[in-house]
């Protein structure tokens, strides 16, 4: 009923599919496992660290600024 040739073209596509699908699964489970070095995260992170440290400075510039201008604001009364 179904012609032979008909039955093989159908079998080298499922064949040719097969194989895109499982080069598809590692291209998938290859961005999964270095998706974090993909867009960079560490650089990221150590550069938010920097970014913690230089707040943290500020900070404490502020805190001594805010002291010596109420020293000051004391010492003028």
């Amino acid at each position: 009923m179904v012609d032979p040739g008909l039955y093989e073209l159908v079998e080298k596509i499922l064949w040719a599919v097969s194989f895109i699908t499982i080069g598809g699964t590692l291209a998938v489970m290859f961005f999964l496992v270095f998706a974090q070095s993909i867009f960079g995260s560490k650089s990221i992170h150590s550069q938010l660290e920097v970014l913690l440290r230089q707040n943290r400075q500020i900070c404490e510039q502020l805190k001594q600024i805010a002291q010596s201008l109420e020293k000051e604001k004391e010492s003028k009364d």
